[in-house]
């Protein structure tokens, strides 16, 4: 390990982040832009898939499962997408990916029953689990190591604006022209994407080639001094990033009370009799996460993570609470600065960590340790908001999903001795 740090330190003096965009190329744009298309599609399903189960004769409970299970598939699929994408060549498998989530969305489009939307929706977790993985690792093979903070903050970005842009898209168009149209304008996003991704010059076949020496030596070294525990560990890093667990917890704590917002902004504003537009809400978030990604993309390779999680967590507190005092437009807007100011940032954040902890030549892993944390957010997010939105007086729901954050500090404190100064050495 001193010897990986020495190493780190060593070439953040020589090829150290700087001011400008040099390691942007062709196909880390081509990468972004179909990263931006397939996430949106997709959101705009997420949107629209418990209406349209309605429409299609579900029942109030198989609805929920029929949204739940893209999510749940997805978190299953995941540690095997990030073994595949460190191995097999990733313009292949993405095309694959993005070939399984057209299926579902044609599926989508023409649907007889809501059984018939269930498999979709199966198929759907599949392809979506394998392509986030896999274009993550693709940009993290082609951004160079210096620039992987800048880089990811550029990806998550797009996906953030997908996923705010998505729904906004799909509403719009389940009102003017009905769902099928919805699911087929997701489709055609899904092509763009598939037409992106073929464009792509660089494939990214070669992950394998990126590990250094310096890592293999100290992983031997460890599996010689502590050959039981190592060789646990080893079957785990098959399939998942261990060091990137810590990191992937305290994501999912944030995105908890994101997606549970997500999912209840407006049943909240409506039972709550508020008097405002709650559409603007993701607009808002979208514009305000947009200029605060641009504004700080020199500072996610220069800061560490603790420095990300303490301002993040006091947006969050912010941005909570705005939305426990909600009354007019205003706040609306404050709550969706602070919002973006807290889980848009930290998505970014989370994801370059990750990369880093995983290691050069394990991008794969790592993104897809940090998915998992995602996913599970996801999913516990808009279990956690119904439980709450059924059972305590809505006074207090903003102010109970506040305790995700303390908790995400505790999860940090806990294991910052073992993750934070990995990261922190090469920031």
């Amino acid at each position: 390990m001193p010897a990986l740090s020495a190493q780190a330190q060593g070439s953040d003096s020589i090829n150290g982040p700087t001011d400008n965009d040099s390691f942007m190329n062709g196909s880390i744009i081509l990468i972004m832009a179909a990263a931006f298309f397939y996430m949106s599609g997709t959101m705009m399903g997420t949107t629209l898939i418990v209406g349209y189960s309605h429409t299609l004769g579900a029942s109030g409970e198989f609805a929920g499962i029929i949204a739940g299970t893209m999510n749940i598939i997805s978190l299953f699929c995941r540690p095997w997408a990030g073994h595949l994408s460190d191995r097999a060549p990733l313009k292949r498998f993405a095309a694959i990916a993005i070939a399984l989530l057209i299926a579902a969305n044609a599926g989508y489009l023409c649907s007889p029953n809501a059984t018939t939307l269930f498999a979709a929706r199966i198929i759907n977790g599949v392809g979506f689990s394998c392509l986030s993985v896999c274009l993550a690792a693709w940009l993290t093979a082609l951004i160079p190591l210096a620039h992987i903070g800048k880089g990811m903050g550029y990806y998550g970005m797009v996906n953030a604006l997908a996923m705010a842009l998505g729904p906004a898209v799909g509403i719009h168009m389940r009102s003017a022209l009905g769902y099928r149209a919805a699911f087929a304008i997701a489709c055609a996003e899904m092509i763009i994407a598939l037409v992106l991704v073929l464009m792509v010059c660089k494939g990214g076949s070669r992950p394998t080639q990126r590990t250094p020496a310096t890592v293999t030596v100290s992983a031997l070294t460890r599996a010689q001094q502590q050959p039981q525990s190592a060789n646990l560990r080893d079957r785990i890093e098959q399939t998942i990033s261990v060091r990137v667990i810590p990191v992937a917890l305290v994501f999912m704590l944030f995105a908890i009370p994101y997606c549970a917002t997500q999912s209840y902004i407006v049943t909240y504003a409506e039972a709550r009799n508020l008097s405002v537009d709650v559409s603007l809400f993701f607009p808002l978030y979208a514009a305000a996460l947009l200029i605060l990604r641009v504004a700080m993309r020199n500072l996610f390779d220069r800061r560490p993570f603790s420095w990300f999680l303490w301002a993040c967590s006091a947006c969050m507190i912010v941005a909570l609470g705005a939305l426990t005092v909600l009354g007019n437009n205003g706040i609306l807007l404050i709550a969706a600065i602070f919002m973006a100011a807290s889980y848009g940032i930290m998505s970014s954040v989370s994801q370059s960590d990750a990369v880093r902890l995983a290691g050069t030549g394990h991008g794969g892993r790592g993104n897809a340790t940090y998915y998992i944390g995602l996913d599970l957010g996801m999913a516990l997010g808009p279990i956690i908001g119904g439980g709450l939105y059924a059972n305590v007086n809505l006074a207090w729901f903003y102010p109970i999903l506040m305790l995700t954050i303390p908790a995400a500090i505790i999860v940090y404190l806990l294991t910052s001795h073992h993750a934070s100064k990995a990261t922190d050495c090469h920031i």
